[in-house]
């Protein structure tokens, strides 16, 4: 069996988580959350926040203890069957190829201004091309790209949440401020609704956090590194979108933010002029690159886990002469440039429509990651108690907590028009996934 290379460091794994939740799916989507919700939206990023940092904590537990490519699909496997790892991978692999391809569409849209000339789909091909390029130039190449368009996307809310606190409390003052949370419907302008309704597009602004499990069969010390990376970059995550959009909220009136552009750009616009917009136009653009480089990163190693399984063609479970899968790479990357051109084709709903779908993927993914930590520590404590180098505290209660929490956010979606379109795509992926795993086994 081939195995991928252990080159990975620290710093390297918690830039890639970084890089993989911060991007355009956050920069730009916000604009959605907070029309769903008002000011209000602040408490959706808080339980979005919370729910991410409870499955982490349990998915650093399992990714310690065994470090895998497939990471969580790997473990639901081992804990709840093949079928529940099955489809678990195929909806990963399917969430964080859609998240990306919404990522496609931003920078390809971004890039359209700057070069009109050229049509919106030369350059989403161009992007898949990059990707594959900087995957397949090894793992070291890849994680050193990622720590750096990570750290200009970190560096950049840092510098929108300073500007905007000078703004608010300079001594001339400003026409938006706190004050401004309880203008044009108050605090929370459509209720409970609004918050819950928030929660897809919240839950795919957080997704890829998990991702870094991936990583753990190519850290060099996957033992010590994958807990303190996974835990530390969602702690500054959760701290970076709190503030960040308390600030934005106070410095945009919430009625005016979308996605026809970043709510970002727009409030730079009002704070510092067109050149801090256009700044903030580039940051937007390097994020999502970095975010479409983790997705394809993270999806090829599940494509490859599952094919090593034996699920998909052996063709896809080789690894190149880098060290990475180079073939899952180039697939991902073809679908990549396919949900991309949906975009293209539909571009009044697919942006939404794809995000919202994307974030199903990652709570459902999350859910699965939840359930199946428990049997795995009981195989491992009777088995190899010695590989439980780490361990999640408060358990059980922590684990309890993100299975109800998540159970509730999904549940809440029937009750939500937009939800139920969700749901109903999401179960339609479900039953197509499970048909093809029941008709695989019976080969």
């Amino acid at each position: 069996m081939q195995a991928l290379k252990r080159d990975l460091l620290a710093r390297h794994l918690t830039m890639m988580s970084l890089g993989a939740v911060i991007g355009a799916g956050y920069l730009l989507g916000a604009g959605a959350a907070i029309n769903a919700a008002g000011p209000a939206v602040i408490i959706s990023y808080a339980l979005g926040g919370l729910v991410t940092l409870l499955v982490v904590a349990l998915l650093a537990e399992m990714a310690a203890a065994m470090p895998a490519a497939g990471s969580f699909q790997f473990y639901v496997s081992l804990s709840l069957g093949g079928w529940a790892g099955f489809v678990t991978g195929c909806t990963y692999w399917l969430a964080f190829l859609l998240g990306p391809a919404t990522e496609a569409i931003v920078a390809g849209e971004i890039l359209h201004t700057w070069f009109p000339v050229l049509p919106n789909w030369t350059f989403y091909l161009l992007i898949a091309a990059l990707v594959i390029a900087v995957n397949a130039a090894g793992v070291l190449f890849f994680g050193e790209a990622e720590f750096w368009l990570s750290m200009i996307k970190a560096l950049a809310l840092v510098a929108f949440i300073l500007a905007g606190l000078a703004a608010l409390f300079s001594p001339a003052g400003w026409q938006t401020g706190p004050g401004s949370y309880a203008a044009s419907g108050g605090f929370a302008p459509a209720g409970l609704g609004g918050i819950l309704g928030a929660m897809m597009m919240v839950i795919f602004a957080y997704g890829g956090a998990e991702a870094i499990g991936m990583a753990s069969e190519e850290s060099k010390r996957p033992d010590r590194d994958i807990p303190k990376s996974l835990i530390g970059s969602v702690l500054i995550i959760i701290v970076l979108y709190m503030v960040s959009t308390a600030v934005l909220v106070s410095v945009l009136p919430w009625n005016q933010a979308g996605i026809s552009s970043s709510p970002y750009t727009d409030a730079f616009r009002s704070l510092l002029g067109p050149a801090a917009a256009l700044a903030m136009n580039f940051v937007v653009l390097t994020a999502a690159l970095s975010t479409i480089g983790m997705g394809v990163y993270a999806t090829s190693r599940v494509l490859f886990s599952m094919a090593r399984e034996g699920y998909f063609p052996k063709a896809l479970a080789r690894v190149g002469k880098a060290g990475t899968p180079a073939n899952a790479t180039a697939l991902c990357c073809l679908v990549l440039f396919l949900g991309a051109m949906v975009f293209y084709l539909y571009p009044d709903f697919a942006y939404l429509w794809l995000a919202s779908l994307s974030g199903f993927g990652f709570l459902f993914s999350w859910l699965m990651i939840a359930l199946s930590q428990p049997g795995l520590r009981r195989m491992l404590q009777e088995n190899s108690p010695e590989k439980l180098a780490w361990k999640v505290p408060f358990f059980p209660h922590i684990q309890r907590l993100a299975v109800i929490l998540m159970a509730a956010i999904l549940a809440a979606q029937i009750f939500l028009p937009s939800g139920r379109t969700v749901l109903l795509a999401g179960g339609a992926w479900l039953i197509l996934a499970s048909l093809y795993y029941f008709a695989i086994s019976k080969r």
